[in-house]
């Protein structure tokens, strides 16, 4: 990592002085230190809380913990003739022993996310339930992927400060490059950076950014930076500047993206 956070994506054109007088200005809204919600992408975003609930506790009688089952017992089933437990006249499926290692995230009427494991080793299933046959099966399963945090069901996008432009710590002005999380045809995001999270507290700021995904089919390319400035209610001052888009469970929490080594105003 650089001095100031991530490197550029690989020939990457950086911003003109032009791009960045002609970039979106973002007031931030203020929150909490940790995101209210987060996710791996693979299902419904949960509350950091319930990645310490306790295992065991599924009902197996229950439908959307019945899709788990089948899934957990078809990793461990033969491919040739396996028939999926989830179509009508299926057999009933045995109770996994495994099944008391897995816990619920979250659930809604027609979805649930469940997971086995913690940080950064977590495994997630995601079941959702057929609206119109009022079955359910499992829809996605990921492995050890990033949490991020999650808003409106956005993941955030990773920043970083703008290398060439030297941060003076009486600034209320921040400039940022935004690396959109999902794909959006090598594009950038521009119009797409909603107004960003800010935690700010005596020794921290904490900035997490949100991009509005382009819709339909993207193009699986990398996605160049977006300068984005953000108008700060305070002075930079010497806090540090911290990406809020990872969420860490570790204790001592993410790193540090940038330190303004100047006297605080």
């Amino acid at each position: 990592m650089s001095r100031f956070g991530r490197l550029a994506p690989r020939g990457a054109r950086a911003p003109s002085e032009r791009d960045w007088e002609r970039s979106a200005v973002l007031e931030p809204q203020l929150v909490p230190r940790h995101p209210e919600l987060i996710s791996d992408g693979g299902g419904l975003p949960f509350p950091p809380a319930a990645l310490a609930g306790s295992p065991g506790l599924l009902d197996p009688e229950d439908p959307a913990v019945g899709a788990l089952i089948a899934q957990i017992n078809a990793q461990g089933a033969p491919t040739s003739g396996f028939r999926a437990p989830w179509k009508r006249n299926a057999a009933p499926q045995p109770v996994p022993r495994s099944l008391a290692a897995w816990r619920l995230l979250a659930r809604t009427d027609g979805e649930a996310l469940f997971a086995r494991g913690q940080p950064p080793q977590l495994l997630t299933a995601a079941v959702r339930q057929d609206g119109r046959r009022g079955t359910w099966k499992c829809v996605a399963v990921s492995r050890a992927r990033p949490l991020r945090a999650t808003r409106d069901g956005i993941r955030a996008s990773g920043w970083r400060v703008d290398p060439t432009h030297e941060l003076d710590p009486n600034e209320t002005m921040l400039r940022v490059l935004v690396t959109e999380q999902t794909f959006a045809g090598a594009q950038r995001a521009y119009g797409r950076v909603l107004a960003p999270d800010l935690h700010v507290n005596a020794v921290d700021l904490v900035l997490t950014m949100f991009v509005t995904p382009r819709p339909g089919p993207q193009v699986r390319a990398p996605n160049p930076e977006t300068p984005v400035r953000v108008a700060l209610p305070h002075p930079v001052g010497l806090r540090r500047l911290t990406d809020g888009a990872l969420y860490d469970a570790t204790p001592g929490g993410p790193i540090p993206t940038h330190n303004v080594e100047a006297d605080t105003a």
